[in-house]
């Protein structure tokens, strides 16, 4: 003979659940009953409420570490382009020439932020170098950068052939374009790369809107 006791067919589960909502502790009170309320695993297997609450809290657990790692990574990330940037800064501080300029941008820009091509486009400057060209016209930039702000875009061969004219392409790409102003002039930093994943438009472009203002002051003091 069964010793079960049939459920009053009247306690629905909302009234179940308002009631241990409002009596928190009632497990607590009634602690033998966690080893003996089974529930069913993915596997067939019914385990304890103990043993369920226990797994939810370990993978709660592993989310957090994994959460905590990817933000440690984005620190050290940050923290790592940030030496960068300040390294750039104070060598773009240092130049007084357009040749230094151009050298600067080769060496910093492409060793040390991993680019393949680099190149600064500037209006009605009688600047033709390396990285340095100058336009009399409209500059290929203007297409991609409507709003005056840096954006990543993804290129096709002929594009990136515009925006780095000095190395040769063959296959699509991406890259950064910084707007530069100045006095009486515009122009913009392009870095690029042969990756079209390398420069993506969900990427942060604070650092590189950091170092467009910082190159605009040196473009300035360079053309007066």
């Amino acid at each position: 003979m069964s010793s079960a006791i049939e459920p009053d067919s009247d306690l629905s589960d909302d009234i179940i659940v308002d009631y241990l909502k409002a009596e928190p502790d009632f497990f607590q009170r009634n602690a033998h009953l966690l080893s003996e309320l089974n529930l069913p695993h993915e596997s067939g297997q019914a385990t304890s409420l103990i043993e369920r609450q226990v797994a939810i809290l370990r993978e709660r657990n592993m989310q957090m570490r994994r959460r905590m790692n990817d933000l440690l990574q984005a620190a050290k990330d940050n923290d790592e382009l940030f030496g960068k940037t300040r390294t750039l800064t104070l060598e773009l501080l240092n130049v007084h020439s357009w040749q230094e300029l151009n050298e600067v941008l080769a060496t910093y820009v492409l060793a040390d932020f991993q680019a393949d091509f680099v190149c600064c486009h500037l209006a009605n400057l009688p600047v033709f170098l390396d990285h340095l060209v100058s336009h009399d016209g409209e500059m290929p930039h203007l297409r991609f950068t409507g709003n005056n702000v840096p954006v990543c875009t993804t290129l096709r061969m002929e594009e990136l052939g515009e925006l780095f004219p000095v190395q040769t392409h063959d296959v699509d790409g991406s890259a950064v374009l910084a707007p530069l102003f100045w006095e009486d002039g515009e122009g913009c930093l392009a870095i690029g790369s042969r990756e079209i994943d390398r420069f993506t438009s969900d990427m942060d472009t604070l650092f590189v809107r950091y170092i467009g203002e910082v190159l605009s002051r040196v473009i300035q003091r360079l053309a007066s």
